[in-house]
């Protein structure tokens, strides 16, 4: 058993290792510098009569509110979103402030501090309700699908012979930034970002002299659309790196005057590697437990693994593993093991396949297998 296994990852490595060669790996991504500040207001009142009686006097209105500053060594956001309204004399409303901050102590090194303050409050509660986390860690987690999905895209534009060859690194990183920054793109053109965001692309892949015609055109719009929109095909994340954090979760108030109880410490980790252009590993685990008498005795865990093979743009498989342990002072440790499969099969007009299954274990109970299969033909 252990030697098929052995066999089925050396081919999958294999596999993974055939693809036209890019000038660029996916450690190469670096985050580029993104801001934005977004302000959205809806309002609507609604009135209705019949005679001398009134059937319907009902308004409301919706705020929301988002600024973020996104970089490698500092990033912030602070989110508001506000709803309210009244229908006759009943009046309603549901308000959460998220505000997010880290900060790598040096550029050069992996220190960093990360701080989290929740406030939300509903008509229905007395009081706003508050929590508050603050925690260090050390590492570099990278997130590089923004450049899976411009590699993506060179693929596709190379097989329809719009392009002479690879793009030279410098372009394929910059069209990734483009891509990654596509919330401020949505800040800055609202419903007409989508114009702006994909005439940079284009002007980025222009600038690579690749092109064989003047421009892209309508095919390699088509592509682009396809990729950054998952039209027909999917682009898994992507991730490089690492990192642990330690953070203290401070529940300040409660939405009902309850006693907010004793303070939880956490301790989280992350790791992925990319496995060549097809495949990707990642891992991760956190634990947290009360700051009282039940430290170290009562506590819960979580760690999780996924693998993702991509055979080709429109042939995924995706398997995961999720193991959940929850234990209580004075009780036995309960385990919960989930593992899942996917694969997803498209061929472009004609077949789209979905294959799903689920397979979970809790102890004292019986355990669970669901599985489904989804087809889709295209006879026009």
């Amino acid at each position: 058993m252990i030697k098929r296994i052995q066999q089925t990852l050396f081919i999958l490595g294999i596999l993974s290792c055939i693809t036209v060669a890019q000038e660029v790996e996916l450690s190469d991504y670096i985050v580029p510098v993104s801001r934005a500040v977004t302000v959205r207001f809806n309002g609507n009142w609604n009135f209705s009569q019949t005679g001398d009686s009134v059937l319907s006097n009902n308004a409301g209105g919706s705020l929301l509110y988002k600024r973020f500053y996104s970089s490698q060594p500092l990033a912030w956001f602070i989110t508001v979103d506000a709803t309210g309204g009244k229908n006759f004399n009943n009046y309603n409303h549901n308000f959460k402030s998220v505000g997010r901050f880290r900060k790598y102590v040096w550029d050069e090194k992996d220190w960093f501090g990360d701080a989290t303050l929740t406030m939300q409050h509903t008509n229905s509660f007395k009081q706003v309700a508050s929590d508050f986390v603050v925690g260090f860690g050390y590492g570099r987690y990278i997130n590089a699908t923004p450049l899976a999905k411009a590699v993506r895209i060179e693929d596709h534009l190379l097989r329809d012979g719009v392009l002479y060859g690879n793009m030279p690194k410098e372009n394929m990183i910059a069209i990734a930034n483009i891509i990654q920054k596509e919330d401020e793109y949505k800040a800055l053109y609202s419903s007409v970002y989508e114009n702006a965001w994909l005439r940079d692309i284009e002007y980025e892949i222009q600038k690579s002299d690749s092109v064989k015609d003047e421009n892209i055109g309508s095919l390699g719009v088509l592509r682009m659309r396809q990729v950054l929109f998952g039209i027909n095909e999917r682009v898994n994340e992507r991730y490089y790196g690492w990192d642990v954090t330690m953070g203290f979760l401070f529940r300040m108030t409660t939405f009902d005057k309850s006693q907010v109880g004793a303070p939880s410490l956490s301790l989280r980790s992350q790791y992925s590697v990319p496995l060549g252009w097809s495949s990707q590993f990642n891992w991760t685990a956190d634990v947290s437990t009360p700051m009282d008498s039940g430290f170290a005795k009562e506590a819960q865990g979580h760690v999780a693994a996924d693998f993702i093979f991509e055979l080709s743009n429109r042939i995924n498989l995706v398997s995961g593993y999720r193991l959940t342990a929850l234990n209580k002072i004075n009780t036995s440790i309960n385990l919960i093991h989930n593992l899942d499969f996917s694969f997803w099969y498209y061929v472009e007009n004609n077949v789209y396949l979905t294959i799903n299954s689920n397979y979970v274990k809790e102890k004292g109970k019986p355990r669970q297998f669901t599985s489904n299969v989804g087809l889709q033909y295209n006879f026009y």
